[in-house]
């Protein structure tokens, strides 16, 4: 009975395969069309542009004409998510995030799109990314997502942010905690205090 049952899953897959391969191809023939009548070409760095634009058409033509959705600018780090995520962009975000795009990539600076987001207080976006997975600690000391909050002076960030597990004794490529950073920059009251 199972090798009836395993042989009519295989068929099964078959036929699905046959019938969505050419829908798939017509897909990325129209998207490719898309993209030749705007005069944008598909590639990585047409990505990355226009996620931080937030258009949101060509970053779906962009995806469906087969550009990676996690692929770099070239010669450089920096994603489409981090470009969205920087702007605010929650649609795109959540677009490239659903493509493929990994949460925790680090850009040229070894920070995250959490990072990027925090900086700017973009908490959707931000929430969308922590939901998807992203972890507050990811990225290279130089750019932990809290100590980049701080920076940007991001209330509503930083609480979020230490919500969800960030740790403020945590320390930046210049080895400061956010208490010290936040002292620093005259921003004491962002942070809790001590304990």
């Amino acid at each position: 009975m199972r090798n009836r049952a395993d042989g009519m899953r295989v068929v099964a897959g078959w036929l699905v395969a046959m019938l969505v391969a050419p829908a798939l191809a017509d897909d990325r023939e129209a998207a490719r069309h898309a993209l030749e009548a705007a005069r944008v070409k598909a590639d990585s760095g047409a990505l990355v542009q226009y996620a931080g634009i937030g258009d949101g058409y060509v970053v779906k033509q962009l995806l469906l004409a087969g550009v990676p959705a996690d692929a770099p600018l070239p010669g450089r780090q920096l994603r489409p998510l981090h470009n969205a995520a920087a702007q605010g962009h929650l649609r795109i975000v959540d677009q490239l995030i659903g493509a493929g795009a990994r949460v925790d990539a680090v850009d040229d600076n070894g920070c995250t799109a959490l990072a990027a987001a925090s900086w700017r207080g973009h908490l959707d976006v931000m929430r969308s990314l922590l939901d998807a997975g992203a972890s507050v600690s990811a990225g290279s000391p130089a750019c932990p997502a809290l100590h980049q909050a701080v920076l940007g002076a991001q209330a509503s960030a930083i609480k979020l942010l230490i919500a969800r597990g960030a740790d403020p004794a945590e320390l930046d490529g210049d080895r400061r905690d956010a208490w010290t950073l936040a002292r620093i920059l005259h921003r004491e009251a962002l942070l809790p205090a001590a304990q």
